[in-house]
């Protein structure tokens, strides 16, 4: 390519399911879109269904389904960024799965960068700061992940402070610090980043290397609280299950809320559009380790749930959403 050709920043936005990485993604694009920028996007789920909703914006969108871009879907997510380096945007962001290996999606960016004029602007992890207290004692292949995230990110976010005591956030800082003492840190709430927070994308700024990221993937996960042992580097994410649900007809809400209130702790994270009988809204529903927010909306888009966690019966699950009808 020609040296004098411009280069696209490419920002990832990764974390752990219900982190909050589409709230940030929309944030994000609005103040592009207000800067007159344009803006391109990859969104990735690990359902086959989508429920993004992003502001109202003139902007390329993708929406890559039923599979991972860190591995299933790695050779889609190359071309996809191939094709919108064409269309020449200002910045291209990618949502990853909360499943996605982050050092398998620096790697791809870094590959598709030999074929067009593209560069890891940011790596940004948004971090759940109550679920890390709760998911510290979880599994070491999901901790593995929360780490991997944490410790290969340009930028940090420290997010859902307001769930913080004031001791556990001292705490979680000095965490990330510790994982990452390089990266910028934001704490917020609803992913509210301070302004100015993602400036400098161009390669002035700082990225990952060739030589860092063989360092990232050869080293094991800290231990944290009772976590154990880091396991081997780069594990894939198959412990992860998740499960679609589409409804034939609307439900009790109250019935529903009693459900998700009984999931298994180990159901990470729900997400979906509903109807109710006795509500006349249909609502954006979004669950993280069972806390509920329901959202008024005016999707078109069909009624379905995605439930996504670790070592819980989809059989199960999917018998007592069937008993809502």
């Amino acid at each position: 390519m020609p040296a004098s050709a411009p280069s696209i920043p490419v920002v990832l936005l990764g974390g752990f399911l219900g982190s909050g990485k589409t709230t940030l993604l929309a944030r994000l694009a609005e103040r592009y879109r207000q800067q007159g920028k344009l803006a391109a996007v990859i969104l990735n789920e690990l359902g086959d269904v989508s429920f993004g909703e992003l502001p109202e914006a003139d902007m390329p969108v993708t929406e890559l389904l039923s599979g991972c871009i860190c591995c299933s879907m790695k050779a889609d997510l190359a071309a996809e960024l191939l094709q919108l380096a064409d269309r020449k945007p200002d910045v291209i962001l990618v949502e990853a799965t909360g499943a996605a290996n982050p050092l398998e999606l620096v790697e791809n960016v870094m590959e598709a960068s030999f074929y067009r004029p593209l560069h890891l602007g940011a790596a940004i992890t948004v971090v759940d700061g109550p679920a890390l207290l709760k998911l510290r004692k979880g599994s070491r292949k999901t901790f593995k992940l929360l780490t991997d995230g944490i410790r290969c990110a340009t930028h940090l976010v420290l997010n859902k402070a307001d769930g913080l005591h004031p001791e556990e956030r001292v705490e979680l800082e000095q965490l990330l610090r510790e994982l990452n003492g390089g990266a910028k840190l934001a704490v917020a709430v609803r992913a509210a980043v301070p302004d100015g927070w993602l400036d400098g994308l161009d390669r002035s700024g700082r990225a990952i290397s060739g030589e860092e990221l063989r360092k990232l993937q050869q080293a094991p996960a800290e231990p944290f609280g009772d976590a154990g042992p880091g396991s081997a580097p780069l594990e894939p994410h198959e412990h992860l299950l998740a499960v679609t649900f589409r409804p034939d007809r609307p439900f009790d809400s109250r019935a529903f809320e009693r459900l998700l209130r009984r999931l298994p702790e180990t159901v990470y994270r729900a997400k979906g559009i509903v109807t109710f009988t006795d509500i006349p809204s249909r609502y954006l529903v979004q669950v993280a380790f069972r806390e509920a927010d329901f959202t008024p909306t005016l999707s078109t888009a069909p009624d379905a749930m995605v439930f996504i966690g670790e070592h819980f019966s989809r059989e199960e699950l999917l018998r007592e959403l069937a008993g809502l009808e």
